[in-house]
């Protein structure tokens, strides 16, 4: 970790992260003409019919684009800010000085809550990950985004989200031919053998002595299927059971136990949300496993983010905090000496993120 972010980024995330912002602000400002409170970003330049620019030729396309940006007033990073709006209930233009609280705020002027962000996209953070009544609409259920074939998500088979992830088919390929695929077919050999003497169960098959009394699953082995392979990280069949009863006389009796193998919705019900909390996955909502207060904005909702620190001691201080001069500062790269003030040509910016070649 390094910079400001924290826990929340890696440094390679937060240059990307950075340049995106600096670009979005640049391009959006500077040549799409937002403008803050529906008032052009700079008067007289909207058109060519109301400003010629002389431009100057440079040779380097980062002093060209400076001098532009400086013919439209958008040369430093405060005029690109105050081209975006005022902090919220003033009339003092957003500038690098400005907490990033209030830049966030300023643009959720309709206090939009995480709730109705959510059902723009027709993700829905109350209801719960799965019901089995098709009349109750849930994540993955009835009325869900996650639709294969016409099923809902959570009404498939473990074994058959194989298929989902890896392709049509994919779940009755071995592990050994999942390592080939992989490029690690020499080394699933070297260890085949220890993996084959590990003793886990294949859950999609039962062997019963005569009479069905005494049954026991089979060991799986770098030839199980992966529909197979799968019981052993979820104790659940993933498929419907074939189950064999020995006989005396004979071959006994094969049968496949239909709806024995588990649903992803079934297996969400058996597994509780934590340690410390029994409710089960499928009652769960997004909005408990995310720790989300859906009646919350948010802009509230990433102003709380916290800033700086690590995973195992964080800073205690939060996005909101900072000001925007502090915040953009995060995103430099390591060897950047540029110090963020309202007077920092654009250009210098973007070339310190990375985006810009000097």
């Amino acid at each position: 970790m390094w910079g400001g972010t924290g826990v929340w980024s890696s440094r390679e995330l937060s240059v990307r992260v950075g340049a995106a912002m600096a670009a979005t602000a640049v391009a959006a400002a500077g040549l799409f003409g937002l403008a803050g409170g529906g008032s052009p970003i700079f008067p007289g330049a909207a058109s060519a019919a109301q400003q010629r620019l002389a431009l100057t030729a440079y040779p380097t396309f980062t002093e060209s684009l400076q001098s532009l940006l400086d013919a439209l007033s958008l040369g430093d990073l405060d005029q690109v800010l105050a081209a975006f709006g005022e902090v919220p209930g003033t009339s003092t233009p957003l500038s690098v000085n400005t907490d990033v609280a209030d830049v966030l705020a300023a643009f959720n002027p309709d206090g939009t809550t995480l709730a109705a962000l959510a059902d723009i996209f027709d993700i829905s953070l109350s209801q719960p990950l799965y019901s089995a009544n098709p009349a109750i609409p849930s994540v993955l259920g009835t009325g869900s985004l996650f639709v294969v074939d016409g099923v809902p998500i959570g009404n498939l088979e473990l074994g058959e989200l194989i298929d989902v992830v890896l392709g049509e088919g994919a779940g009755e390929h071995s592990l050994t031919d999942l390592a080939a695929a992989v490029g690690l077919g020499p080394l699933l050999g070297q260890y085949a053998g220890w993996i084959n003497a590990f003793g886990l169960e294949n859950l999609n098959y039962v062997n019963c002595g005569i009479g069905g009394i005494v049954c026991s699953s089979p060991d799986l082995t770098v030839n199980s299927s992966l529909v197979d392979w799968l019981t052993a990280f979820v104790t659940v069949p993933t498929t419907d059971v074939t189950k064999h009863v020995a006989a005396i006389f004979g071959p006994g009796t094969t049968t496949v136990l239909a709806g024995s193998g588990y649903t992803l919705g079934e297996y969400l019900h058996i597994l509780p949300v934590s340690a410390t909390n029994s409710t089960t996955m499928d009652n769960a909502s997004l909005a408990l496993l995310f720790g989300l207060n859906p009646a919350q904005t948010w802009d509230q909702f990433l102003a709380e983010l916290p800033f700086g620190g690590t995973l195992l001691d964080p800073s205690g201080e939060t996005w909101g905090e900072q000001s925007l001069g502090t915040f953009l500062a995060s995103f430099l790269r390591e060897d950047s000496a540029l110090a963020i003030a309202g007077d920092t040509a654009v250009t210098d910016f973007l070339v310190a993120l990375g985006l810009l070649a000097a």
